[in-house]
């Protein structure tokens, strides 16, 4: 929900009347909400996890559909047997399609060309609402002078928690007292199973679960290193973009959307694996100029980068182009 708040937010300041749904709501509740409302435009996040429901919803509005794909609908979700069919469909019947770096937009068009001159990129922007002060450290039991890792990610198997587990271990092999600290909500519950086996064996770990946006600066400034232990990202990824403008170093999983964000020891530091995530996180707490260089340049690359409202204007451009059926050139 951190994008789709963003943007609303933002469209709403540029005057556009903005209404957040939640598909997990039940269909006649959407579509109650949608006949109050009126949209002119239906914008689905996620082309199966919202898709299926906003595809459905702009049909029966007679309205155009636009959709946000991420890295799990382009990794993922079109090549599940049990979802690809719906993704596809969707994905056919959309007047835009946005994604957030080239990257991504180059897999998804190798795999559905058809898509030519509907996809659009638009970068994500960086947002936090009025924050609220939090003593992280003290509220969760972290001692003052130990290394902390911050995983801000929600609970899932493509997250990769128990890399980020692994890569600290090491770490602490090394002589170094880091801690760990996950922050998100449980989403998968196997998953959640092997993570909560890990805290109870572990004094060293630690999990917030979901912490609201109003609270997080506070725990990125709590952290010495931000992880991403990602699987695969959709390209740029807000809990990197969100330590990179609070001035915290992250250190994310060598895969094609983290790296088209992050460039390796310029404005963060990419690993492989557990070893290489263990080796860079003690480059990052030894090397106080390597660490303060790319701090300086990740916060100058989001300034350049990621203006909210910027984002948003990006995004009723188009809304503008699909209400008047305009498409994009040919590929």
């Amino acid at each position: 929900m951190t994008t789709v708040r963003r943007i609303a937010t933002h469209l709403s300041q540029l005057g556009v009347s903005v209404q957040v749904a939640v598909v997990d709501e039940p269909r006649a509740s959407l579509r109650q909400l949608s006949l109050q409302f009126q949209p002119d435009i239906v914008h689905a996040f996620h082309a199966f996890k919202a898709g299926v429901a906003a595809l459905e919803l702009a049909e029966r509005l007679g309205v155009p559909l636009v959709v946000t794909v991420t890295g799990t609908d382009v990794h993922s979700d079109l090549f599940s047997p049990d979802r690809r069919e719906a993704v596809l469909k969707v994905l056919e019947a959309t007047d835009a399609v946005v994604v957030f770096s080239s990257s991504v937009a180059e897999e998804l068009l190798t795999v559905m060309p058809s898509l030519c001159g509907r996809v659009h990129i638009v970068p994500q922007g960086v947002w936090f609402p009025p924050q609220e002060s939090w003593d992280v450290r003290k509220q969760l039991g972290i001692p003052e002078d130990v290394p902390l890792l911050l995983l801000p990610a929600n609970i899932r198997k493509v997250k990769r928690p128990t890399l980020a587990f692994e890569g600290t271990l090491l770490v602490r092999e090394k002589g170094f007292d880091a801690h760990l600290l996950f922050v998100g909500s449980v989403l998968e519950d196997d998953e959640w199973e092997r993570l909560e086996r890990i805290i109870r064996q572990n004094e060293w770990v630690r999990f917030a679960g979901a912490v609201p946006m109003e609270k997080m600066a506070s725990v990125y400034e709590a952290a010495d290193i931000v992880l991403n232990t990602s699987e695969h990202e959709g390209g740029m990824a807000n809990s990197l973009l969100e330590a990179m403008a609070i001035g915290r170093p992250v250190l994310a999983a060598d895969v094609t959307g983290n790296r088209s964000l992050v460039q390796d020891g310029v404005n963060g530091l990419l690993f492989k694996d557990a070893r290489e995530m263990a080796e860079k996180t003690v480059m990052l707490l030894t090397n106080e100029k390597l660490r303060q260089k790319i701090v300086v340049e990740a916060k100058e690359w989001v300034r350049q980068n990621c203006n909210p409202v910027e984002e948003a204007s990006r995004y009723l451009g188009i809304y503008e182009r699909v209400s008047k059926k305009v498409r994009g050139a040919e590929c």
